[in-house]
């Protein structure tokens, strides 16, 4: 298990192909560019924040009698309730993200496998993870660090023609944080709406941004001015903005915390 502190001794994490996929994300997402961000997350070794009360001599990068029990994780809650693990491209990106007043956290380095593992344990609450928070806030689901380890399958593509394209719905893979800010806003000063989910919505490997709208009157003009705020935020990527069916909600939302819930505002 390799370790690291904030010290120039040890050898510094970069990680460029994954950070040049996460900036063509940006601008949409493709089948090429979701193929181009799995095999950058093969290859890479990210910055986790945690602490730990092993004292670490910094010529060592495997500690001996290192526990991995020791280290206490962080964690982020987003807005819409979910829990992901931060991991960072390199020490830069780590420092422009505040864990909190006081808190300097140490960082040890944590691969896909890494983080697969801590996902899949038994008391996990965490969803995914979040690259460079803050920043980019990028968001890789659990199922899909799951297909980048080779722990199950990745869903096979549908020939052209042969069959309509399966539709899923899941955790964005891009969190627009300014999006999701100016959603929330809008749904303050607009009286009928009551809660709002966000959900990645997948055409094979190709997500737009679904927002499901619960509302007091399922009028138009509800939804348009939720795709006022939205569409300008969102680098591109599709958006689409309906209304909440009962058979959406039993299927994909379930107990999902809403990213905007009337009775919950301050």
């Amino acid at each position: 298990m390799n370790s690291r502190e904030n010290n120039p001794k040890m050898e510094p994490v970069h990680n460029p192909e994954l950070e040049k996929v996460i900036q063509d994300l940006k601008t949409g997402g493709t089948p090429e560019k979701q193929a181009a961000l799995v095999e950058a997350l093969k290859k890479a070794s990210m910055l986790a924040p945690c602490d730990f009360d092993v004292k670490l001599d910094p010529s060592q990068k495997m500690p001996k009698n290192f526990n991995p029990q020791q280290i206490k994780f962080f964690l982020l809650n987003t807005n819409d309730g979910k829990t992901l693990f931060p991991a960072f491209t390199d020490i830069e990106m780590s420092q422009k993200m505040s864990m909190g007043p006081g808190i300097k956290p140490k960082f040890v380095i944590r691969t896909a496998k890494d983080y697969d593992t801590l996902l899949s344990a038994q008391d996990n609450k965490a969803v995914g993870i979040v690259i460079n928070p803050g920043v980019d806030n990028i968001v890789i689901p659990m199922q899909m660090l799951a297909v980048v380890c080779g722990r199950i399958a990745a869903p096979q593509p549908v020939a052209p023609g042969s069959a309509p394209m399966n539709i899923t719905f899941g955790e964005p893979n891009v969190y627009p944080t300014k999006l999701v800010n100016a959603v929330y806003d809008r749904a303050k000063d607009t009286k009928a709406i009551q809660r709002i989910w966000l959900k990645g919505k997948f055409r094979g490997p190709v997500m737009s941004f679904y927002f499901a709208v619960e509302a007091d009157k399922e009028d138009e003009a509800v939804l348009n001015a939720i795709r006022e705020v939205a569409v300008p935020l969102s680098k591109g990527i599709d958006v689409e903005v309906a209304f909440l069916t009962p058979e959406f909600k039993e299927k994909v939302i379930k107990d999902e915390v809403a990213l905007y819930d009337k009775d919950f505002v301050l």
